[in-house]
C-alpha cells in the first residue's frame, strides 16, 4: 500500500503501475488517497487485469449495490480483507483499459465529491457515474484530423484565458453547440481562426454568418499561427488540464470538448501533436474587413441556386490592421463576464 496527499487520481494510479511487483487474481494494489469516510480509507487500485478501482469504505451492514447498465464502469460492493481484516467496500471499476482517461476525470470528481462531503459515500459515486454514463457509454467517433485539432486547440487556448479571469467564463464558448460564432456573450463575440502555415495569413470562411455580427454586438477575430511540434509547446490535454485547474466545471468541458469532436479515450493519439502559438493578430471585424454576409449579395440575396458559400480571406491584403496587443486580454476579460471590459474596443 502506498499512500499521500490527496495526490490527482491519475498519480496514484501511475505509482500503482510503475510498482514492480504485480497482483495475483483476486489481488488489489491499493494507493491510500488520505481521504477519509467514517468508515476508513478511500483507495485507488489496480487488479490482477490492470483495470482501475476506486474502493470506498462503508459499514458492514451496508445493502449490496449491482450496477452494471454502463458496459465501461460498473458500481458495486465487495469484501476486502488485509491484514487487519475484512471490510466492505463500494467499488467503482472501470472494465476497458481505452476508458482509462475518462475514468480519471470521473474517480477525481469522486474524490472530490468525498472530500467535501464524506457522509453519503454512495451517492457520490452513484451521483457521478450518473453525470458520466452518457459520455462513457458513447460510440467512438473518428479522430479529428489535423486542421480540426489545431482549430480546437485554438479554441481552447482562448477558454483557458477566459477561465484564469472567471471559470464562468466557460458558458461563452458556444461554438461546440452550433452557434454562430465561437464565442459569445451579450454585446461581443469572438471567433477563432487557426493555421499552421509559415508563409501565409489565409483563413476559410464557412457560410455568411460566420464573419456577419449578431445585432448590435461587436464582433472580433483572433487569428492565430502554431508551429506543430516545436522546441516546447502543449497537447490539448494540457489545455484540458490547465482549464480545470481554474475552476471549470469537469462535466461541462468535456460534453463542450466531446460536442467538438475530441474525444478524450483517444488522447494517446493525440499526445503526439504539441503546439506553439507562435504568432496571434486580433481584427475588430467591421467597416473595410474583408468578408462576405448575406448583405453583400444587396436585397435579393444569394443568386437562385446558389447555397453553401465558402470563401478564404486574406489578412495581409486587407485593408483593415490589427488592434493593439492588450486588446486581446480585453476581450476576454469581456467574455468572462468582467463588468468594466465590455466595450474592448475602447480600450485599445
Amino acid at each position: 500500500m502506498t499512500s499521500g496527499e490527496k495526490w490527482a487520481a491519475e498519480d496514484g494510479w501511475s505509482l500503482l503501475q510503475s510498482a514492480s511487483t504485480e497482483p495475483t487474481h483476486g489481488e488489489f494494489r491499493v494507493y491510500d488517497t488520505s481521504l477519509r469516510t467514517a468508515d476508513g480509507a478511500v483507495l485507488l487500485a489496480l487488479d490482477a487485469a490492470g483495470l482501475r478501482h476506486v474502493l470506498v469504505p462503508v459499514a458492514d451492514e451496508f445493502r449490496a449495490v449491482h450496477d452494471r447498465r454502463s458496459g465501461g464502469v460498473h458500481l458495486t460492493t465487495r469484501p476486502l480483507i488485509d491484514a487487519a481484516g475484512e471490510h466492505q467496500f463500494i467499488d467503482l471499476a472501470c472494465q476497458k483499459q481505452h476508458l482509462n482517461g475518462v475514468f480519471v476525470h470521473l474517480a477525481d470528481e469522486v474524490l472530490r465529491s468525498l472530500d467535501e462531503n464524506s457522509n453519503k459515500p454512495f451517492q457520490a459515486c452513484r451521483e457521478t457515474l450518473q453525470r458520466w454514463r452518457e459520455l462513457l457509454d458513447r460510440e467512438t467517433p473518428n479522430v479529428l484530423s489535423m486542421e480540426e485539432l489545431c482549430g480546437l486547440f485554438g479554441e481552447l487556448w482562448h477558454l483557458a484565458q477566459i477561465s484564469e479571469v472567471n471559470s464562468q467564463g466557460i458558458a461563452s464558448w458556444q461554438g461546440p453547440r452550433g452557434a454562430r460564432h465561437d464565442f459569445t456573450v451579450e454585446g461581443l463575440a469572438l471567433e477563432v481562426k487557426t493555421t499552421i502555415r509559415r508563409d501565409e495569413w489565409k483563413f476559410r470562411v464557412h457560410g455568411l454568418r460566420q464573419l456577419d455580427k449578431s445585432g448590435d454586438a461587436a464582433l472580433y477575430l483572433c487569428a492565430m499561427r502554431l508551429e506543430v511540434n516545436g522546441a516546447s509547446g502543449q497537447t490539448v490535454r494540457d489545455l484540458i488540464q490547465r482549464i480545470l485547474q481554474a475552476g471549470v466545471d469537469r462535466r461541462d468541458l468535456l460534453d463542450r470538448i466531446s460536442l467538438a469532436g475530441y474525444d478524450i479515450r483517444e488522447d494517446s493519439h493525440y499526445e503526439q501533436f504539441r503546439f506553439d502559438v507562435s504568432d496571434t493578430r486580433t481584427y475588430e471585424v467591421a467597416g473595410a474587413f474583408p468578408r462576405l454576409v448575406e448583405s453583400s449579395f444587396g436585397p435579393e440575396g444569394l443568386p437562385s441556386g446558389v447555397s453553401d458559400v465558402q470563401y478564404t480571406i486574406d489578412l495581409l491584403a486587407s485593408p483593415t490592421s490589427p488592434l493593439q496587443a492588450g486588446a486581446l486580454s480585453h476581450v476576454h476579460a469581456a467574455l468572462a463576464g468582467v463588468c468594466n471590459a465590455d466595450a474592448p474596443g475602447s480600450a485599445i
